[in-house]
């Protein structure tokens, strides 16, 4: 008895009772139907232990290529077979080429030709599923065994990355990359693996901002290619290892004869370019308005448009100024110091009439912070008001 979901698709109430009654004489309980692709998806979105469609072609509005199509984007592990009453080559070619189907049924099917069909095509979903999840372990196991190296030999570069991953996850957002927002995280987290191959003592001079000699210089630009080789090898990382490899690449200009330049930079490389560049500023104290406009006195270095997206929608800068903050916006309130309470977390930095960080965003007000600010306030180095993450 299979406890595989299949979904039966076809216009004609007929068939799909035959289909169905066939399936259930093999044991198969979990039987979908549908009379056209709309009510069709409407299903597959809600039943996320689908393992098969089976679609007749000829069908009102939606035929059966155009919804196995839209099957593959919503749903790419379950399996695809294409049932109809007359095919041509042309058909054919759309179904392989647009559907990726798995079988092709001619209308009238012999029962033991539909039932083979269907049993090897839940096999078909059982392995890519294995496979997937095979991935998903490798994945994950390989990148814990590289950041947890990373985060016992350089803590202090682990933290950054954890920083650079959170950057990086509202810049992707913000940008609106869908499926390569993952992949974004991912190679910010790991941007700076390549220093697991550095001695300890040069990463902390660097670190420290020491002046270093010039073969110090040329280890530590080393790091991002050295990252790359580590992560190239790991199965779907092949992207991230391009951005981490490229991190240092300028949209004009080249840093090396064969460094790419503007749009052939790969894109989640321009990104890290972006974070990487305005956490190194925040971490020597500046605050987000000086990190970001010490960036525009070298803004040819970046791309202009995800540098406009991250100025606006990450630091919710104003779009005519590069200093001023806007105001209040959306998961956040803009509160007086005599409002504030024991517990609110500050959603932005706070910094002095002089742009020098006073308290980081992120920060719960506690006592000690409360006798602070109001210090600050009372000898008029910093205003009002302060904003807090509007959970409160």
């Amino acid at each position: 008895m299979s406890s595989k979901s299949i979904l039966l698709v076809d216009d004609e109430v007929k068939v799909l009772n035959s289909l169905s009654r066939s399936l259930r004489e093999e044991n198969y309980d979990d039987i979908r139907t549908a009379q056209n692709g709309p009510e069709a998806l409407a299903i597959i979105r809600d039943t996320p232990e689908l393992a098969l469609v089976v679609s007749d072609y000829h069908m009102p509005g939606m035929n059966g290529i155009e919804l196995l199509s839209q099957v593959r984007k919503d749903a790419p592990s379950v399996t695809r077979i294409l049932l109809t009453g007359a095919a041509g080559l042309d058909m054919a070619l759309d179904a392989v080429n647009k559907g990726n189907i798995f079988r092709f049924l001619i209308k009238p099917c012999p029962p033991e030709v539909f039932m083979t069909a269907i049993g090897d095509g839940i096999r078909q979903n059982e392995l890519i599923n294995a496979e997937r999840e095979l991935l998903s372990k490798t994945l994950s196991g390989s990148i814990k065994v590289m950041v947890d190296i990373l985060s016992m030999l350089s803590p202090g570069i682990f933290t950054q990355a954890s920083r650079l991953r959170n950057l990086a996850r509202e810049l992707a957002s913000a940008l609106d990359l869908g499926d390569q927002a993952w992949e974004a995280e991912l190679a910010a987290l790991l941007s700076q693996i390549g220093a697991v191959t550095i001695p300890r003592n040069l990463l902390a001079k660097w670190q420290k901002d020491e002046l270093l000699e010039e073969h110090e210089i040329k280890v530590i630009r080393s790091i991002p290619h050295t990252g790359k080789l580590l992560i190239k090898n790991i199965p779907r990382l092949e992207a991230v290892a391009e951005a981490v490899g490229f991190q240092n690449c300028t949209y004009f200009g080249q840093v090396t004869i064969d460094s790419p330049t503007g749009d052939r930079i790969p894109l989640l490389a321009r990104i890290l370019k972006i974070i990487i560049d305005y956490d190194r500023l925040i971490e020597k104290a500046y605050s987000p308005s000086v990190a970001f406009h010490t960036m525009l006195i070298h803004e040819s270095e970046y791309d202009p448009n995800i540098l406009a997206t991250f100025r606006i929608k990450v630091l919710h800068m104003d779009s005519q100024s590069p200093y001023r903050l806007s105001g209040a916006h959306k998961g956040e309130k803009e509160m007086n110091l005599d409002a504030i309470k024991l517990g609110m977390v500050l959603s932005r930095d706070v910094i002095d009439r002089n742009d020098i960080l006073i308290v980081a965003r992120g920060t719960v007000i506690t006592n000690v912070l409360m006798y602070k600010l109001i210090n600050y306030f009372g000898s008029k180095a910093i205003s009002e008001p302060i904003y807090i993450e509007s959970t409160f």
